[in-house]
């Protein structure tokens, strides 16, 4: 149910790697930053903000709840890379950050630069 709310759209351009970054907050007080390079599809920003509202409630931690995100953005938009991130300041600061990307894909460049950000 919670993956139907991610809606896609078709990349403007599949030959280019891109980067896609939204933020939102799942959780009160919990910080999202997504950023993945697109494959096919794209997200709509839009249909992101009705995904994060099916967490509320969400009580298993940080780290499942980014596992969570990681594996339902694979399913519905398969990107070539993407990270999940998620932050909370209470009770004490706390970030988990995951990525994920296809087996064939690398673009060091890209990637390189983004760590940097």
């Amino acid at each position: 149910m919670r993956r139907e709310r991610l809606s896609t759209r078709p990349s403007p351009d599949a030959r280019h790697d891109f980067l896609v970054e939204l933020r939102g907050e799942p959780l009160p007080g919990v910080r999202l930053t997504l950023r993945l390079v697109p494959d096919l599809l794209v997200p709509d920003p839009a249909s992101v903000v009705a995904y994060l509202a099916e967490f509320a409630g969400f009580g298993d931690g940080l780290e499942a709840l980014a596992v969570a995100i990681l594996d339902d953005v694979n399913n519905e938009l398969v990107p070539r890379w993407v990270e999940v991130a998620v932050e909370s300041d209470a009770p004490l600061p706390h970030r988990v950050v995951i990525e994920d990307r296809q087996p064939t894909w690398d673009n060091p460049s890209l990637l390189g630069r983004l760590r940097r950000l």
